[in-house]
């Protein structure tokens, strides 16, 4: 049987969708805060405010949509070439973060510019204050580097995937071949990995005039977290079984207490949310909104799993249905 190397449309799309509404609107919200916070401190600059490179003062207004410019050009000038499917994923990546660091950067400039200029009264007032820049500046490259590492690109058709449809061919066509053992990885998807870290590092990092050790501690317990969520989720004809990192086992179901699974796609708030869940003999252990396995046990209880995509979910799922009720012998 010959195929011709692509799978329903998959790889045809010229843009990644969720990347260029996340280059686009992220900016935007950038320049919005930017605006919001000049007009918050527009009485102490009645006379105007000059630019970080210098020159004449400028109004206010004037000022903050040069900067917005500047932000919304950067950020979503460069980020959405990372939306670009027909670019490598490595590209991809850094293109998005590169993106980040420069919206951010610019972010900080004319905040900074701003803070300096209308210094209250006592403080010597400076074209751009160089402790807001530094500091800025130093998170906007942290946030760049955070989210190249986490940015997921648009999965493409490739030659392994042909190589892994012929396999599932080949089993179709030989049902013996069926060998009811399967593992993936699931973690937390990239908005909310950038989400738990924003969490920590952004209050972190304005109580670093306390103490250094407090942005310390927030990267640590927002790591914490992260890792709490990644897990990879075992099944072969005996059980299936949950691990935290690939290492610390944390949920357990015998084949033979399954009644029945089946593969949704799930919204986790309706099933307890994040994380390792156990109440009155059901468990969950989801780390986003949607594909799931949904187990239900001989005893009436309950177990939720995670899975990368519905279709991994199916086979889970299809695994367990075949291996329900059925001791390690049996089968």
């Amino acid at each position: 049987m010959e195929y011709e190397g692509s799978h329903d449309g998959v790889g045809e799309r010229p843009i990644d969708a969720r990347a260029l509404r996340f280059a686009l609107i992220f900016p935007l919200l950038l320049a919005a805060s930017l605006f919001l916070g000049g007009f918050l401190i527009k009485a102490q600059l009645p006379d105007g405010v000059m630019l970080p490179i210098g020159g004449g003062s400028l109004p206010l207004p004037a000022f903050l949509a040069v900067g917005a410019a500047l932000i919304v050009v950067l950020g979503a000038g460069v980020g959405s070439q990372g939306a670009r499917t027909s670019l490598p994923p490595l590209l991809r990546r850094i293109l998005l973060g590169v993106g980040m660091t420069l919206q951010l950067a610019a972010f900080t400039l004319f905040g900074a510019a701003l803070l300096g200029q209308g210094a209250p009264e006592g403080l010597p007032k400076v074209t751009v204050d160089g402790f807001v820049l530094l500091m800025g500046c130093g998170l906007a490259m942290a946030m760049g580097v955070v989210l190249a590492m986490t940015f997921k690109p648009a999965e493409q058709w490739s030659a392994s995937d042909d190589k892994v449809l012929a396999q599932m061919l080949a089993m179709e066509a030989d049902p013996t071949a069926i060998n009811d053992t399967m593992a993936y990885f699931v973690h937390p998807k990239g908005s909310v990995t950038i989400m738990i870290l924003l969490v920590a590092i952004l209050p972190g990092a304005m109580l670093t005039v306390i103490s250094p050790w407090i942005l310390l501690v927030a990267v640590v317990l927002a790591l914490l977290v992260i890792s709490m969520l990644s897990a990879t989720i075992q099944v072969d004809r005996r059980q299936l079984i949950v691990k935290v990192l690939g290492l610390v086992p944390v949920l357990a179901v015998s084949c033979e207490a399954v009644d029945a699974s089946v593969s949704l796609d799930i919204v986790a708030k309706d099933y307890g949310g994040w994380g390792l869940r156990k109440h009155s003999g059901s468990a969950t252990f989801l780390t986003y909104s949607g594909a799931a396995v949904v187990l239900r046990l001989n005893d009436g209880g309950k177990v939720v799993v995670s899975a990368p995509d519905l279709d991994t979910a199916d086979d889970l799922s299809a695994i367990l249905n075949r291996r329900a009720g059925k001791s390690p012998d049996k089968r």
